[in-house]
C-alpha cells in the first residue's frame, strides 16, 4: 500500500475498546457510493462501492473483520471464492442523513457494531441543514454508547467533493461540520476526521479510461461520459475510485486499531 486513497460522502468508524480476539465488527453506512455503482462495466451485476476491496485489504492483512448491517448490496455466495467478501452494511442508495440516520440507531442495537465506516451527505440540496444533520446524528451515536456503555471510535470523513474544478457547496458543508466537531465535548464516542475530500487523491475529472485494461486503471476516477455504455454521472467513484476509498479508511483503521492495540502488531 503506497497510498492512501478515498470518496465522495461523509463516513464514519467506530471501533469498541475490548474486542479480545473477536472478529472486529465494521458497519459500513452510507447511500449509493457505500453502496456502490458498476454500470456493469466491468462486467459485475453486484453493487460493492468501496466495500469489497476494504474487506479484502483487511482480510489479507490478518485483520479479523466481520461486515454487519441489515442491507446486502453486492451479495454473492461464499462458493464464490475469488469474489466473495461480506457483504452486509446499511446502505440505502438516494437516502439523506435524517433517514440514514435513523436506520442506524435500529441497526445499533441488532448488530452493536465495533466500528462504523458512515459517509453521508451527498443526497438533496439543503446544504445549510446537513452539518447540523451529522451532529444530530452522531449524538444518537453517542447517546446510544452511554445507555448501553459501549465505547466506539468514529471516524467522520469529508465527503469527496465529486467534482472537477470543486464544488462549493460540498467544501462548505465539509467546513461546517469539522467547526462543529471542534466545539463537541461531551461525547462518549472517540471521533476522528478523515479528509475525504482533498485526502483521497481522487481525479475528478472525466478522462478517458485505457480501453485495454479491465478494470480500467488509467483515466478518471468517477464514472463519467466516457465509459462504454455508461450513463453521464460524475457522482459515483469508479472501480479505481473505490480502490483509493479503501486505501484511505485501510490506512487510518490500522492505525488506530494498532494504536489501540485492536490487533497484534508485526513483530
Amino acid at each position: 500500500m503506497r497510498e492512501i486513497l478515498l470518496s465522495a460522502s461523509i463516513l464514519i468508524l467506530i471501533v469498541c475498546d475490548s474486542l479480545a480476539g473477536d472478529p472486529v465488527k465494521i458497519m459500513p453506512v452510507g447511500n449509493s457510493i457505500t453502496a456502490g455503482e458498476h454500470y456493469q462495466f466491468p462486467a459485475l451485476e453486484e453493487r460493492t462501492g468501496y466495500r469489497h476491496v476494504l474487506y479484502k485489504m483487511l482480510i489479507d492483512s490478518g485483520i479479523n473483520v466481520d461486515f454487519v448491517g441489515s442491507q446486502k448490496h453486492g451479495a454473492r455466495s461464499k462458493n464464490n471464492n475469488n469474489n466473495w467478501y461480506d457483504w452486509n452494511c446499511e446502505a440505502y442508495p438516494g437516502w439523506q442523513i435524517p433517514a440514514i440516520a435513523n436506520k442506524v440507531i435500529i441497526a445499533l442495537k441488532i448488530y452493536q457494531p465495533d466500528i462504523l465506516l458512515i459517509h453521508v451527505g451527498t443526497n438533496g440540496d439543503d446544504w445549510d441543514n446537513k452539518p447540523v444533520q451529522v451532529m444530530d446524528m452522531l449524538d444518537a451515536i453517542s447517546n446510544y454508547s452511554i445507555e448501553n456503555d459501549h465505547p466506539m471510535t468514529v471516524f467522520l470523513c469529508k465527503i469527496i467533493n465529486r467534482f472537477n474544478g470543486g464544488h462549493a457547496p460540498t467544501t462548505q458543508f465539509n467546513n461546517a461540520v469539522a467547526e462543529s466537531l471542534a466545539a463537541r465535548t461531551d461525547d462518549k464516542i472517540k471521533i476522528i476526521f478523515v479528509d475525504m475530500e482533498n485526502g483521497a487523491g481522487l481525479d475528478y475529472s472525466d478522462n478517458p479510461p485505457n480501453p485495454n485494461v479491465n478494470p480500467p486503471y488509467e483515466g478518471g476516477d468517477m464514472w463519467g461520459e466516457t465509459y462504454p455504455g455508461v450513463v453521464y454521472d460524475l457522482f459515483h467513484p469508479n472501480d479505481k475510485g473505490n480502490t483509493k476509498i479503501a486505501l484511505k479508511f485501510y490506512m487510518a483503521l490500522v492505525k488506530e486499531l494498532t494504536a489501540s492495540a485492536k490487533i497484534d502488531k508485526p513483530q
